[in-house]
């Protein structure tokens, strides 16, 4: 449990990070970059599925667990390299608003002693005594202060924690659909990888060609990423379309696994499976840019993973009790099937969403310049 939870966490920090910094960095080219980036993980999967099995055959589990803790903490050496995009810039602008708010406020205050002398230059005895014979005004009420200061400090912390988490977009219908697109999205796309070995065993495949499924799945996701990243960058692509249709095909073809047993068809499940896959995981943050904009994908898609891990902590247990409960894994193949499926539809409905919200800011825009 410990153990999960701390994988879990470690993998989103540096998940978020990554996609953040790639999609900040590149603007014109930034899907093809992204495919780039992503296409680590579709490697990963192409190697680290059979070098896994054959670390727990030789080390047991508890040494495949520590070589695979000695591989990720490679990851510390490659975020030494993220910096902030134009950090210099930001630097020097900085240094010189720092500069003139010293300059300002030093003038105000040489501003401020003369315009002081020369009041005390024209004082008379008499105002003096006139002024001291006043009564002493009256002290403030420094409770009522302090509580004001207290409720203002507290009013501008969760005025940033609102800022800094993004709470604005959950009033965003086209946001919300995107969010609930990809909690579905997440779920249908991990159990495949979970449950293609579990059912070519059940139907009697070898247990080296069942870890092979993983590893075509795992390929056919890298090159489509690299392929379908490169694609979504030229001018005549639109990615959301394509984001749709990959979920689609997903669902469809997940649905349909469970036809034919055979070894062929599974490899050719895995091969579509995997393409589709990637080409959902290469596009999700270019879209989600086309949604929200580009300053606001850090904390949307921050947001967004902590939907998809909490849907995942039901959606993958509930597959594994159908399959529990049936005897077979038919039903989980359908109903994860299904669930990419009303992805697909719910991005659609999103995607419809946002081209007419644009199509209305753009109408606005032109009657305020006319």
């Amino acid at each position: 449990m410990i153990f999960s939870i701390f994988e879990g966490i470690g993998a989103a920090f540096m998940y978020v990070a990554a996609i953040s910094c790639v999609g900040q960095y590149f603007e014109k080219k930034r899907a093809f970059a992204m495919g780039i980036a992503l296409s680590g993980t579709g490697i990963g999967t192409f190697v680290l599925a059979p070098l896994t099995e054959y670390l727990i055959e030789l080390y047991t589990w508890r040494g495949a667990v520590l070589i695979a803790s000695g591989i990720m903490l490679n990851c510390v050496v490659g975020g030494l390299f993220f910096r902030p995009l134009n950090l210099k810039m930001k630097q020097e602008e900085t240094e010189n608003l720092d500069q003139n708010q010293r300059e300002k406020s030093s003038d105000l205050c040489d501003s401020n002693v003369s315009r002081s002398q020369s009041c005390m230059d024209t004082l008379t005895n008499k105002d003096l005594v006139l002024t001291t014979s006043k009564s002493p005004p009256s002290c403030p009420n420094t409770t009522n202060d302090t509580r004001r200061k207290i409720w203002t400090n507290v009013y501008h912390f969760l005025k940033k924690l609102y800022t800094m988490f993004g709470c604005a977009m959950y009033l965003d219908i086209v946001y919300i659909f995107f969010v609930i697109s990809n909690c579905f999205a997440a779920i249908g796309s991990v159990i495949p990888y979970i449950y293609i070995p579990d059912r070519a065993y059940e139907v009697g495949i070898s247990k080296t060609d069942a870890s092979f499924l993983l590893s075509v799945a795992g390929m056919a996701n890298t090159v489509a990423r690299l392929v379908f990243g490169w694609l979504a960058s030229r001018e005549f692509a639109n990615p959301s379309i394509m984001y749709g249709i990959s979920l689609l095909l997903c669902g469809i073809s997940t649905f349909v696994s469970p036809f034919n047993d055979s070894h062929e068809f599974l490899v050719c499940y895995s091969v579509l499976f995997g393409a589709c896959a990637g080409v959902y995981i290469c596009l999700n943050a270019i879209v989600l840019v086309h949604f929200v904009g580009i300053d606001n994908l850090t904390s949307s898609f921050g947001n967004m993973l902590l939907f998809k891990g909490l849907f995942l902590l039901i959606g993958t247990p509930a597959a594994g009790w159908l399959f529990d409960e049936t005897g077979s894994y038919a039903i989980t193949f359908y109903s994860d099937g299904i669930i990419l499926c009303l992805s697909s539809v719910l991005l659609f409905i999103g995607y419809v969403l946002n081209e007419n919200k644009l199509k209305k800011s753009r109408e606005t825009s032109n009657v305020l310049y006319e």
